[in-house]
């Protein structure tokens, strides 16, 4: 058993020796009889400068809880909204556009940049807000535009506001939240690989809101833009809009699965990660039913609907 008198001796500062093989510095002596004392847990991880992450290596408790001194990592990533000219808005455009590859391969590449990241800053999550700070400015947009062409003189600015934050922090924002947290917790809880040759690691939940990001912004593209441009069609009473609509929103929610399901098996502490893709089945089903549906005379307009739903019109 350790003898707690041991930590009042003094040092022998030729007992450690450096990684080549030569006698230590007493200052990193005292460091190492400090680490042998107290050593960190084996799923201690920094997340980068000023950022911590203690994980619980898949034991079931979710996330692992993310440390940095009364959230500094938090407040460090929100300062960074306001340092413009620390944002990489290139490298968010790159992205973007590398996200609406034709292939997986190409939209798989923006996850490569996340094990790029590990290797550097010892975090898989985007330490730079420009990714979100834009999809906020897309939605801004998108509210302008949606609102003036389905309301019309009745957009008033209240409604416009009224609108924005309700996309902001009810579709973006709480939606990226708690799928993130469900996600990130079927990982820690049921998809980890167990080696006793690596450190235990855990799903940081930063990175998994920026699979969400991921996701949201090419389900974005397909339900706000092209949606939009197609509203003079898909608004009409007919076989042709009902089966349009339905299938862009089963693009827009497929890319979304899909685009996540990559997120999590880029990284390689995981298994079994086509988990994430089961949703594609219901997404299938209830396209073949509205199609079908239509077919027989019963015909479920979802932009019709989500319009009436969300307009209030």
């Amino acid at each position: 058993m350790f003898d707690i008198d041991s930590l009042s001796a003094p040092i022998n500062t030729t007992s450690f020796v450096d990684m080549e093989g030569k006698p230590a510095s007493p200052q990193k002596d005292q460091f190492n009889a400090r680490r042998r004392v107290n050593p960190p847990g084996p799923n201690f991880y920094t997340m980068g400068e000023g950022f911590s992450m203690e994980g619980d290596g898949g034991s079931g408790n979710g996330y692992g809880r993310i440390m940095g001194g009364d959230g500094q990592w938090l407040t460090q990533y929100l300062r960074r909204l306001w340092s413009w000219e620390q944002m990489d808005f290139e490298s968010c455009f790159d992205q973007m556009v590398t996200l609406m590859g034709p292939t997986p391969s190409t939209m798989n590449k923006v996850f490569k940049l996340a094990k790029y990241r590990k290797k550097t800053k010892n975090q898989w999550a985007r330490d730079d807000p420009a990714f979100a700070l834009v999809q906020v400015g897309f939605l801004l947009v998108s509210t302008a535009a949606w609102g003036v062409a389905v309301l019309g003189s009745q957009f008033t600015l209240g409604r416009f506001i009224y609108f924005f934050l309700n996309d902001l922090f009810g579709y973006w924002m709480l939606g990226g939240v708690l799928l993130s947290g469900a996600c990130a917790s079927i990982a820690n809880q049921k998809l980890m690989v167990h080696s006793v040759h690596s450190v235990a690691q855990t799903v940081e939940w930063l990175y998994a809101f920026d699979i969400h990001c991921n996701g949201f912004f090419v389900s974005f593209l397909l339900t706000h833009v092209v949606q939009f441009l197609l509203l003079p069609i898909l608004l009409k009473d007919s076989l042709i809009s009902v089966i349009l609509s339905a299938s862009i929103w089963a693009l827009g929610l497929g890319a979304y699965v899909f685009i996540t399901h990559l997120g999590y098996r880029a990284l390689p502490f995981l298994n079994h990660t086509e988990i994430y893709l089961y949703p594609l089945i219901a997404v299938g089903l209830g396209y073949v039913a509205i199609v079908l549906l239509a077919f027989v005379g019963y015909r479920i307009n979802i932009t019709r609907f989500m319009i009436g739903y969300y307009f209030g019109n």
